[in-house]
């Protein structure tokens, strides 16, 4: 028979630990949703358990939200740190990437969390939770700048340089440059098990270890949107008791189970040794970094490994979360003009508020949501993109202060190649001479709003599980790793995929046979690529030209020509069209402009097109529908109280379908409108050496 000393030695350390988030921009009914069904009956929960401890993390949103909202929930937090029973993690305020954001916003990321946890809860972090588990070996040195000592991280980062799960029981040192921190490997197994297996299974695998020897050290730090949000837990985790069970499951097993805090494990355990890990994140964020081909490939592998897949994770690893910015370009330019919105920030006079209040936009524009796209991540949601840019915009504004209109050509996406940059205080226009002469970029500064926000519709792997998709949802709480649910019905017919990027003032020179219905689908009909080819660029004073020549069947010549412009005082965007017959016979084309307008809403009533002096018979942004002899269109926000005009100076068809994409979701496969495609279309009958010239103005006014 053992003695209590000899049980205390056979048992377990463990640690719970939750990290909860809402990314900048999310709708506040989401958010109150889920502080309704899982951050707070947590916190109720663990109160009544006097003996338990855990280690919790909210991000800067959720403090904001906290604060404005449920300022007793705060105090309560307080009380249960003041307590010791538990132990609150720093981290990025705004959750962003830190790996791929400027130190010096890093730290400013950091120590912003740092101050607010030291001012709001007394509460001095030594821990901290790193965004999405995306380690790279250079950040042991930016967090022990900034006072962390230790942080939880994926077991599968040690599997990964080739350790294994018996060895990943306590506390490991990492350094760079001879700054150490200490890493905790989180445990895959527990972030499997809980809260999605019966109570007894966790308390059996708990004991299993227990079994191992000296005193092992479990870790589990994971989302708290398992607690109430993720569908089916609600009911699962509180409704019928998961939570309360488990509690007081660790309550009756206290002789040798022993909750215990990060902090505590910190300054009591030596550590086993020292570990160099790669740059990595948890294994699905790897598989979803990689592209199309690279996905399906890792698929085929895991299929050949059957059972013995989930063996063999770390050696299958993917990419890694900068793969992100490769495989979608409309989160690469984002990230690259949040750079260069920082670096302009960084530039400002510190005194004063202005730099101060620009640089809080740069930190929430970093929130990491928008930039990428797997189970997680918002890339196809555009509220999301939309806070990027709405926080882009505004600290643009403050650092450029009445600056007069400006034009300079600049590598503003880091890609080799010079972009056209046009400035003023009211606009800023982003025109690409390599992909088609487009405009990356339209953005109100006024407003602030990018009306070029949008994405592709792209494939992805996932697609070829929507037609197999179900309706209904599982009975029983799932991983949402294990759910194949779509949130509607025939979705399959969505699917149609892009050929390029969604732009604006994109050149089409359409098919006698081309109608709406054909482009929308993606089905060729242009007698002549111009979306992807190159243009020659040239900088003429306050203006930019864009220019290609070319070559159609029958000896037929043309040159187009774009003048891109902001106008009398940088208050108006003025795109001049030319086409031009360079050939020696007549010319008859079908010349369209095309426009990708990110609109946000697609069916919204107070979100709509209008055509002064007609009534359309749908006037939603998601509707579809070609008007003959239009000069001038609007396109009202009444929730936000503007409205952008789009006038041309020649009458042409406007053509008009929604962009959608289907895209996956913690709830399942959705349907999500992204942009209005909006066609500007002639039909040109040039004489040889003959000119056509049209232009197009855009404005933005503030509505009652």
């Amino acid at each position: 028979m053992c003695t209590s000393h000899e049980r205390a030695d056979r048992g377990v350390d463990f640690v719970l630990g939750l990290h909860c988030h809402q990314p900048v921009g999310n709708f506040p009914e989401v958010m109150e949703a889920a502080f309704r069904d899982a951050y707070l009956p947590f916190i109720e929960c663990l109160e009544r358990f006097e003996r338990i401890k855990a280690v919790l993390h909210y991000t800067g949103p959720l403090w904001d939200f906290f604060r404005a909202e449920h300022p007793t929930f705060i105090d309560r937090l307080r009380a249960l740190g003041d307590s010791g029973r538990v132990e609150f993690l720093g981290g990025g305020f705004y959750e962003p990437v830190l790996a791929v954001i400027p130190d010096h916003d890093a730290r400013s990321q950091l120590n912003t969390m740092r101050g607010f946890l030291r001012e709001a809860l007394d509460h001095d972090p030594r821990g901290a939770w790193l965004a999405e588990r995306v380690w790279e070996p250079h950040l042991p040195a930016l967090l022990k700048a900034c006072g962390v000592h230790y942080l939880p991280i994926d077991d599968g980062h040690f599997h990964r340089v080739g350790y294994t799960s018996d060895r990943l029981h306590g506390l490991y040192t990492t350094e760079h440059l001879g700054h150490a921190v200490g890493v905790f490997p989180i445990s895959a197994e527990l972030r499997y098990l809980i809260p999605f297996r019966e109570v007894h299974e966790v308390i059996g695998h708990l004991r299993s270890q227990a079994r191992r020897g000296a005193r092992p050290l479990l870790t589990l730090v994971d989302d708290g949107e398992k607690f109430g949000v993720w569908p089916g837990t609600k009911r699962w985790v509180y409704d019928e008791g998961w939570l309360e069970r488990f509690f007081r499951a660790l309550t009756e097993e206290a002789e040798w189970l022993r909750t215990v805090t990060l902090r505590e494990a910190f300054e009591t355990r030596l550590p086993l040794g020292r570990v160099y890990l790669p740059t990595t994140s948890y294994f699905e964020l790897g598989e979803w970094a990689l592209p199309l081909t690279g996905i399906r490939r890792l698929e085929e592998l895991k299929a050949l490994l059957g059972e013995r897949a989930h063996e063999h994770a770390s050696q299958l690893a993917g990419g890694h979360w900068r793969g992100f910015l490769a495989k979608y370009p409309e989160a690469d330019y984002m990230h690259k003009r949040m750079l260069q919105v920082s670096r302009m920030v960084r530039r400002m006079p510190r005194a004063g508020a202005a730099r101060q209040q620009a640089l809080d936009h740069v930190l929430r524009a970093q929130s990491n949501d928008a930039y990428w796209h797997g189970l997680f991540g918002g890339v196809y949601l555009p509220h999301l993109r939309d806070a990027v840019w709405h926080h882009l915009l505004c600290a643009e504004r403050l650092a450029r202060g009445r600056r007069a209109a400006h034009v300079q050509l600049a590598d503003v996406d880091s890609d080799g190649l010079p972009e056209a940059v046009l400035t003023s205080p009211h606009w800023t226009l982003v025109a690409t001479p390599h992909q088609g002469g487009a405009l990356r970029e339209l953005s109100s500064l006024d407003l602030p709003f990018n009306f070029l926000n949008t994405i592709a519709r792209r494939r992805e792997a996932y697609h070829d599980l929507v037609r197999g998709a179900t309706t209904e949802h599982a009975a029983a709480a799932q991983s949402i790793h294990e759910i194949r649910v779509a949130k509607q019905a025939d979705l399959e017919r969505h699917l149609v995929w892009d050929r390029g990027q969604r732009l604006g003032l994109i050149d089409r020179l359409l098919s006698e046979d081309a109608s709406l219905d054909r482009l929308a689908s993606q089905d060729p009909c242009e007698i002549a690529e111009l979306a992807s080819a190159p243009y020659l660029m040239e900088q003429r004073g306050r203006a930019v030209v864009l220019r290609r020549d070319v070559e159609l069947r029958g000896d037929s010549r043309l040159t187009i020509a774009k003048t891109v412009r902001l106008g009398e005082g940088g208050r108006a965007p003025q795109l001049l069209l030319e086409v031009i017959n360079t050939g020696d016979i007549h010319a008859k084309v079908r010349y369209a402009s095309e426009f990708n307008l990110g609109l946000l809403a697609g069916d919204a009533p107070d979100r709509y097109i209008e055509i002064p002096g007609r009534a359309l018979a749908d006037p939603r942004n998601a509707s579809t529908g070609c008007e003959s002899n239009v000069r001038l269109v609007r396109f009202v926000n009444g929730w936000d109280r503007w409205m952008l005009e789009m006038e041309t100076s020649e009458a042409a068809e406007l053509w008009r379908y929604p962009v959608r994409t289907v895209n996956n979701s913690e709830a399942g496969f959705e349907l999500v409108y992204q942009a209005t495609c909006v066609l500007l279309v002639w039909n040109l009958d040039l004489p040889p050496q003959g000119t056509w010239r049209a232009q197009t103005t855009f404005r933005v006014a503030r509505i009652a």
